[in-house]
């Protein structure tokens, strides 16, 4: 879903907190994120759009509906 009004600043560090402990998990399972992921975590973190969008960004990338 995109999104048509900024978020707070709040939202926004707890979007950033979210993504940078997944990035941490996934570097622990030595496993590292596109350059897609990574511009796609970025719009998720600006508020472009939600973390379902997120989610379905990046299951299509991989070929996983």
């Amino acid at each position: 879903m995109s999104m048509t009004t900024p978020i707070a600043q709040a939202e926004r560090q707890a979007r950033l907190r979210a993504v940078e402990e997944a990035a941490l998990s996934s570097e622990m399972e030595n496993l590292r994120a596109t350059p897609e992921y990574r511009a796609d975590a970025e719009a998720y973190v600006a508020g472009e759009f939600d973390v379902d969008e997120l989610v379905r960004r990046t299951r299509a990338r991989h070929g996983l509906f």
